[in-house]
């Protein structure tokens, strides 16, 4: 994944920033990258393991494999109306070295969700030329399917995982939220593709240049979901109004969508917070974005 200036983050949970903010970027993974000598920026956003080293992005590699694929991704992804990082080969060739990998710098700053954003226009803009780049691109199955938070709220949103074993009462009120959400699902007739499913922090603006999309996270469905996504994040945690959703009426299967990305956010927040106080600010957050996709 990448991450760059400006990018904003959902909330974590405080172990995991504690552990991010233990180490600066080893001098063998400057040296690596070309990047002797010049003395690293931690940047905002993520989780707090992300530098800027002159030109350069450095962030430590979550899978090598995985790292590697998305590096080759991005590395050739190309069409108008977006701008992507480009991932940096180390001294040796490869996309990872020392554990970390790096991108090229891109200007731009995320926006500001709340209300009823004016970046909505050319957020759908770009999230619509993005997926039609990287409609094309075949996905491993392994790349889609690891064990991690973000597979696992993914398949219990599409019907792949069994909810079962999540929603004990360590996941506190978002066991109840997913349940009416999971009862709430119908079928949804679009096709998938390679899509970047977590969009909210991640398309940095910049006044002159086409909208920069980093931080890649690759998923295999609908084209319409990342959208979805951006608008569930911006209801929970950027104080967004409901209106938000009437720009994005035009989107196919929309409230099936929405229920996805609302159970996909829920879950993620049950594995990565569950038995800890951050599960009931999480409820608190997700009870009136449930209320109101229900509602639809």
């Amino acid at each position: 994944m990448v991450a760059s200036e400006g990018a904003a983050a959902l909330p974590a949970d405080a172990a995991l920033a504690d552990a991010a903010l233990a180490d600066a970027v080893p001098e063998e993974v400057l040296a690596a990258f070309g990047v002797a000598g010049v003395s690293p920026v931690r940047l905002p956003g993520g989780q707090g393991t992300t530098w800027r080293a002159g030109p350069v992005v450095l962030k430590p590699a979550d899978s090598a494999p995985a790292d590697r694929w998305d590096a080759d991704v991005f590395d050739v992804l190309t069409g108008p109306g977006f701008r992507v990082p480009r991932p940096v080969r180390a001294v040796t060739g490869d996309w990872v070295a020392h554990g970390w990998t790096a991108w090229r710098w891109v200007a731009g700053a995320a926006a500001d969700w709340s209300g009823v954003s004016p970046r909505w226009p050319e957020l759908i803009a770009v999230s619509r030329a993005l997926h039609a780049a990287l409609a094309g691109i075949r996905v491993p199955r392994w790349r889609v399917t690891r064990e991690i938070r973000w597979t696992i709220g993914d398949q219990v949103a599409w019907g792949e995982r069994d909810p079962g074993p999540l929603l004990g009462p360590a996941a506190g009120p978002l066991a109840g939220q997913v349940r009416r959400l999971l009862a709430a699902r119908r079928p949804v007739d679009l096709p998938d593709q390679l899509i970047h499913a977590d969009l909210t922090g991640n398309v940095l603006f910049d006044d002159g240049a086409p909208p920069a999309v980093i931080d890649f996270s690759p998923l295999c469905r609908p084209a319409g979901l990342p959208l979805a996504v951006v608008a569930v994040d911006a209801l929970m945690w950027h104080r967004a109004r409901p209106e938000v959703l009437d720009r994005l009426a035009d989107e196919p299967e929309l409230d099936q969508l929405l229920v996805r990305a609302l159970i996909y956010r829920l879950v993620t927040g049950i594995v990565l917070r569950a038995g800890t106080d951050g599960i009931d600010a999480a409820g608190r957050a997700g009870e009136p974005v449930t209320d109101l996709v229900l509602a639809r």
